[in-house]
């Protein structure tokens, strides 16, 4: 037989494993957890009051290609308004009214990501892999939009037994960070009440923890199947 037909597969094993370190296509993970451990967090510092709140009703998904991030990742998120609490009532009434978030007419919050611009690997172990990345997009808040610039620390992890008991699939991880100057926005508080700046700060800082967990191909039962 013809030696070069043994190289034939050969070839194509070493085309399979290339393909298979760089990354065919950005997987979808979807950020849906019913168990709402899921949550974005905002923070306001000003010098007569400090504010912490928090949503668990985040809801998305993010393309993402663990083995070349920069390619073709993106993401979207959305937050209800209504969901966002601060521990007081009163106060989560007077963030939702007009003054503020007016969540009446503009109910929910949008996040739309769409270029990597940094990407650094920090750690790989088998086909488990965490990234320091920086991505940029843009936030709906408010009936406006603004360019945003998010600080995130991402751990793809494929799926297996341990994985299996957060969500089903191959599942991503992700921690990020990012200011959001109420300005930008239009947010100006009530007329003439100077709140912003001496009990609300001109920047809340948000940060957002989530795991997301590939989409099952149709027909299957949560697999992590590229």
């Amino acid at each position: 037989m013809n030696k070069s037909l043994f190289i034939i597969p050969v070839l194509l094993g070493l085309a399979v494993s290339s393909a298979a370190i760089a990354g065919e296509a950005p997987l979808k993970f979807v950020a849906n957890d019913s168990a709402g451990r899921n949550n974005v967090t905002f923070k306001s510092e000003a010098p007569l009051e400090d504010i912490v709140g928090t949503t668990n009703q985040l809801t998305g998904h993010i393309n993402f290609d663990p083995g070349n991030p920069g390619k073709g990742a993106s993401a979207e998120f959305t937050v209800p308004v209504a969901s966002m609490t601060t521990g007081i009532p009163l106060r989560d009434e007077h963030m939702k009214s007009k003054g503020w978030l007016n969540a009446a007419d503009y109910p929910e919050i949008r996040l739309r990501l769409d270029r990597v611009t940094e990407a650094e690997l920090v750690s790989n172990s088998g086909d488990a892999r965490t990234f320091n990345l920086k991505v940029s997009g843009e936030l709906t808040l408010h009936g406006s939009t603004a360019p945003v610039e998010v600080a995130a620390r991402v751990s793809y992890l494929p799926e297996s037994e341990q994985t299996r008991k957060r969500l089903p699939g191959d599942l991503l991880a992700v921690r990020a960070r990012f200011p959001v100057r109420l300005a930008d926005f239009g947010i100006t508080g009530p007329e003439g009440s100077g709140t912003i700046g001496s009990k609300v700060g001109e920047t809340i800082e948000i940060e957002v923890r989530l795991v997301a967990g590939t989409e099952p191909a149709p027909g299957s039962v949560g697999a992590g199947s590229r």
